[in-house]
C-alpha cells in the first residue's frame, strides 16, 4: 500500500515524508522533485515562468500515475496535485482498490505562514499560485485547497504545535497501527 502525504505549503510533506520513510525502511518520492526533474529549468519558478502552470500540472498527472505504479512507497504529493481533476480521480481510484491511503497534514494559517517565511529565508523557490507574494496568497490557497485535502484524506493529522520529527511519529504510528 502507498501513503501518500498530502497538504498545502509547508505543511511538511516531504520533510515528514523523509522520517518516515526511513524509521520504516519504504522509499520516499518526492513529486515535486520528479516532475521537476522532467523539465531543463532548474527551479519550480523557472518552469512556471517559462512553460507556465498548466506544463507543471500536467506532469504532475503524468508523475502520480507512474508512481502509483509501485507499492509500499511515501508520497509526497505536490500541494496543488489533488486540486488536479485527473489526477483526484486517480488518487481516489488507488484508495477505493486498496493500493493508497491519502494522509491530509493540516496546519493553521499561522504555522503555514511562519514555515514559509523560513523557508524563502532559507532560499527556497516557490512559485505564486495567485499572482500574490508567496507569503500573502497563503489564506486564499488554504481556504481553496483545504476542503478537497478533508475530502480525498483517509486521515487528517492536526500538527500544529508540533515539531516535524513528533508529526513524522505520529503518522509512523497511524501507518503501523492502520488508524484509517
Amino acid at each position: 500500500m502507498n501513503i501518500l502525504l498530502t497538504g498545502p505549503r509547508g505543511s511538511g510533506k516531504t520533510s515528514i515524508g523523509r522520517i518516515v520513510a526511513r524509521s520504516l525502511g519504504r522509499p520516499l518520492v518526492d513529486m515535486d522533485a520528479l516532475v521537476l526533474d522532467l523539465f531543463d529549468q532548474a527551479t519550480v519558478t523557472e518552469v512556471w515562468s517559462v512553460l507556465g502552470e498548466q506544463a507543471w500540472r500536467e506532469a504532475e498527472v503524468q508523475i502520480l500515475e507512474q508512481v502509483l505504479q509501485g507499492s509500499d512507497q511515501i508520497i509526497s504529493l505536490g500541494g496543488g496535485v489533488p486540486m488536479i481533476p485527473q489526477a483526484r480521480r486517480r488518487i481516489e481510484a488507488a484508495q477505493t482498490a486498496g493500493q493508497a491511503v491519502l494522509l491530509y497534514l493540516d496546519c493553521s494559517l499561522e504555522t503555514l505562514t511562519n514555515r514559509l517565511r523560513q523557508a524563502r529565508a532559507d532560499g527556497d523557490d516557490r512559485p505564486s499560485l495567485t499572482g500574490a507574494d508567496v507569503i500573502d496568497e497563503v489564506a486564499a490557497v488554504l481556504a481553496d485547497r483545504r476542503p478537497v485535502y478533508e475530502a480525498l484524506a483517509n486521515w487528517t493529522l492536526h500538527a500544529d504545535g508540533t515539531s516535524i520529527a513528533q508529526a513524522a511519529e505520529s503518522v509512523i504510528d497511524c501507518i503501523v497501527t492502520r488508524a484509517w
